[in-house]
């Protein structure tokens, strides 16, 4: 297998997933990337909202949309795509998705490198497949695999996610309207997740919200999807109105996250924000059930990160609900059932007064 030397290398196309906890993930090895090849261009392949989430982000030149529900979809948009990228004439493919679609496009796209892990049958498509790492991995270091690979001295292998003046201006007025600029403890509660059956009870983060904001004095934000608008409307219902905050739908996510900057304590479940909190120095505590922390806690600097798992032996499963195994009378998988609200309210006060020891 015929080492990658950057002098050789002009244009790199990185093909991100589609999970924006992944690509949050992804950015200890974006700046590997950045920094050893210094002098190529860095165009991202990614889907519309992982383009959003990386806008303005410093380890790029280039993003190009893959619509693959659009103008990409099916073999004759693939066609069409992998023919916009001959036309930029790459000369690394960098896959972080593990799909036997992005390896597809790598070499329908001309790249002359490919580089990826060998899953998916695809290793006939790849100039450089390396083996996948072991199965209890944690992503970061999955990620970072790739960029050791292409010869990248790692320094800081903590995630980061880049925000725009514009984006902390932006969230800092959307406070200040609302009265919660300069309160503190300001707490974000981030209550969905990419399944429903992944998240955490609604009715548990009204009773947290309550707790924190009468025993510790906290302001409570809840943030989430448009399509979350009825369970945050919800939870939001069961605080007194004084000590919460529901911005108005459509959000920008990077906005969102400049919120999330601005507050001294996150909880939320296994998902996306749950990392862009943690890489943004926020105090986290992240609810586990079907996933595992061994491969998806949030990273951060020591005493930041409390994540609440009962680490049952089938996890992290298929999420294949409900076929696996039994649902709890409430709809939920026993190992998310078993987070009580008692040991989140703990973890949550301990992160709090923390941070409140350290800011005094």
């Amino acid at each position: 297998m015929r080492p990658v030397d950057p002098a050789e290398i002009r244009r790199i196309v990185i093909r991100v997933n589609n999970w924006i906890g992944d690509v949050v993930m992804i950015s200890p090895a974006m700046r590997a990337i950045r920094a050893h090849f210094r002098e190529a261009r860095i165009a991202i392949l990614a889907k519309r909202w992982v383009l959003e989430t990386l806008r303005g982000d410093p380890f790029y030149d280039d993003l190009i949309e893959y619509d693959n529900a659009g103008a990409h979809q099916g073999l004759a948009g693939r066609l069409r795509l992998a023919a916009a990228l001959r036309r930029e004439r790459f000369d690394l493919a960098i896959l972080f998705q593990k799909a036997f679609d992005a390896a597809a496009l790598a070499l329908l796209g001309g790249a002359r490198f490919r580089i990826g892990y060998a899953t998916d049958a695809r290793s006939w498509l790849l100039t450089h497949p390396l083996k996948p790492p072991p199965s209890e991995t944690h992503h970061v270091e999955v990620f970072l695999g790739i960029a050791r690979a292409l010869g990248c001295p790692i320094i800081d292998a903590l995630p980061s996610f880049h925000l725009s003046a514009g984006d902390r201006a932006e969230a800092g007025s959307l406070l200040d309207a609302a009265g919660f600029s300069g309160l503190r403890p300001l707490v974000t509660l981030h209550p969905g997740a990419s399944k429903e059956p992944r998240a955490w009870h609604p009715d548990r983060f009204t009773d947290l919200g309550r707790r924190l904001a009468e025993r510790n004095g906290a302001r409570i934000i809840l943030l989430g999807s448009t399509d979350e608008r009825r369970l945050l409307e919800r939870i939001a219902g069961g605080i007194p109105r004084d000590v919460v905050l529901l911005p108005a739908p459509g959000l920008r996510i990077k906005v969102a996250a400049a919120i999330v900057e601005r507050c001294h304590l996150f909880v939320g479940n296994d998902s996306g924000p749950m990392h862009m909190a943690a890489a943004l120095g926020v105090p986290t505590v992240a609810i586990f059930g079907p996933g595992t922390p061994r491969r998806t806690a949030p990273l951060a600097s020591r005493g930041r990160i409390v994540s609440l798992t009962k680490d049952y032996p089938c996890s992290p499963c298929r999420q294949d609900f409900f076929r696996e195994c039994p649902a709890s009378p409430a709809g939920k998988p026993f190992c998310l059932e078993e987070i009580q609200i008692d040991e989140v309210e703990r973890a949550a006060a301990g992160l709090l007064a923390r941070a409140e020891g350290a800011a005094s």
